[in-house]
């Protein structure tokens, strides 16, 4: 594969369902607001690894929603707080 076919390669965002971070960038930019939007529109994140792309997502939709534009970079949530876009309180730091 050649430098410039490997720029041109879509980002494979959730491989269950093979959907491609420019579809999911679409869907949010027709409207889909939440996770579950995203979810119904593409297949994104309820594959049968168990959305283990939900940690890209949530942060990509966050980011538009706070921005009006998506990151250059998507940055995973690795924390493991995030549940269908809300905290997860047994995941919460104890203090």
């Amino acid at each position: 594969m050649s430098q410039q076919d490997r720029r041109h390669k879509p980002e494979i965002i959730c491989r269950c369902n093979n959907i491609d971070r420019a579809t999911i960038e679409k869907a949010i930019r027709d409207g889909a607001k939440t996770m579950n939007e995203i979810f119904d529109v593409t297949t994104a994140g309820i594959g049968p690894c168990g959305g283990s792309c939900r940690r890209k997502l949530q942060p990509l939709l966050e980011y538009y929603l706070a921005h009006g534009v998506f990151p250059e970079k998507i940055i995973e949530d690795l924390t493991g707080k995030v549940v269908m876009g809300k905290p997860d309180p047994s995941k919460a730091d104890s203090k």
